[in-house]
């Protein structure tokens, strides 16, 4: 594996095996700071290792070799995994190399680890992901696009027509004729002309002269058609009793009319398990995903987060912290408490008039 060079606070893993860059194991980190007058060694803080002292659990600071170290790889969407691929799994707070072998219910999967001395184990899809080599500063096999950022085309241009206006003036029995003029986008500004009646300027027949005048429109119209292209990776939420509050993630397959759309699911099935599960969806109940935030060291008490539950993302908030990377989360929707492993939580963000938002107290080391 080449040596890469890192900055403060990049997100990376370490490994323990530099013989055996392949199978890993790989720690998730964050790099503190190069080392002065060394650059063969790094100073960096391990996300899911911390040293058993009797005390509160404080994550591991430690002094490694740069050549031990690569980058975090791309963030990975849920997706269906099948017999045969390679993949990394998340074992302890680490990610080993494997092969999946067999897919069990509830989106779980049974894999086989290269070189360890348990061969084989149980693993949610959150704790999957596809194995990638860092090999001279990228990675292979190259990430999928989607798998980097979601595409979103820029809305279009608002397109009016011309239309006619015609006043009848009661009490004194003269009709006005008003005729506009087209209205364009301009960067969201819409320029619209008309004629105005103006009474100083009346003929004897009874025709009204207009002046022309201006108006300046404040637009944004974003059709949710153009918004969500065919193929775009989506999140999918539902009012039904006992799902408010869920996001599941999905592909955009059509757009069926009058913002409705025609969604598949990533880790849904029909209910004879032989295919992804396919349904309408209104716009107003489907988001982009968020965007990837760096890995979070530690969730706090009260920390609003997302919990990978029953094949969808749920949003909660921590009520206790438990040992071993695990935490208890309260869903108000539902008013249950459950545990989750730190790798099945993610920090909340909210899609507000077109943009992801946060808890101003939140952070990504806790509030």
């Amino acid at each position: 594996m080449s040596q890469t060079q890192f900055n403060k606070g990049d997100q990376v893993e370490v490994t323990t095996s530099p013989h055996n860059f392949s199978t890993g194991p790989y720690y998730p980190a964050t790099v503190l700071r190069p080392v002065i007058k060394d650059k063969a060694h790094i100073f960096i803080q391990y996300q899911t290792i911390a040293p058993h002292d009797g005390g509160a659990p404080k994550p591991l600071k430690e002094i490694v070799a740069a050549a031990n170290v690569r980058p975090t790889p791309p963030r990975e969407l849920h997706r269906p995994f099948k017999a045969g691929d390679d993949v990394d799994a998340l074992r302890a707070g680490r990610w080993y190399r494997g092969t999946v072998r067999e897919i069990l219910e509830s989106s779980k999967y049974l894999v086989v680890l290269d070189g360890q001395a348990v061969k084989e184990f149980e693993c949610e899809s959150f704790d999957l992901r596809v194995h990638r080599e860092w090999d001279d500063g990228s990675w292979v096999p190259p990430p999928v696009e989607d798998e980097l950022e979601l595409q979103i085309k820029s809305p279009g241009v608002v397109k009016c027509r011309k239309i006619k206006i015609k006043i009848r003036d009661k009490k004194e029995g003269m009709g006005a004729s008003f005729e506009s003029g087209t209205m364009e986008d301009d960067q969201d500004d819409q320029k619209f002309e008309s004629k105005q009646f103006n009474p100083e300027e009346q003929k004897s027949s009874g025709v009204v002269k207009c002046r022309k005048i201006r108006f300046k429109l404040k637009a944004n119209k974003k059709t949710a058609r153009k918004l969500y292209a065919n193929g775009t990776l989506v999140e999918v939420s539902s009012d039904e009793e006992g799902y408010k509050d869920a996001w599941y993630t999905a592909r955009i397959v059509g757009y069926i009319g009058k913002d409705k759309f025609l969604v598949e699911y990533v880790s849904l099935v029909t209910e004879d398990g032989t295919q992804l599960l396919r349904e309408e969806a209104l716009a107003s109940y489907i988001r982009p995903c968020p965007p990837p935030l760096p890995p979070v060291i530690q969730f706090k008490r009260f920390q609003k987060v997302d919990a990978w539950y029953n094949d969808g993302w749920w949003e909660g908030s921590i009520s206790k912290v438990l040992t071993g990377s695990k935490y208890i989360v309260y869903f108000s929707s539902t008013f249950e408490e459950i545990e989750f492993k730190h790798s099945n939580l993610r920090l909340h963000q909210d899609w507000f008039n077109g943009h992801w938002v946060m808890d101003p107290c939140q952070d990504f080391y806790g509030c």
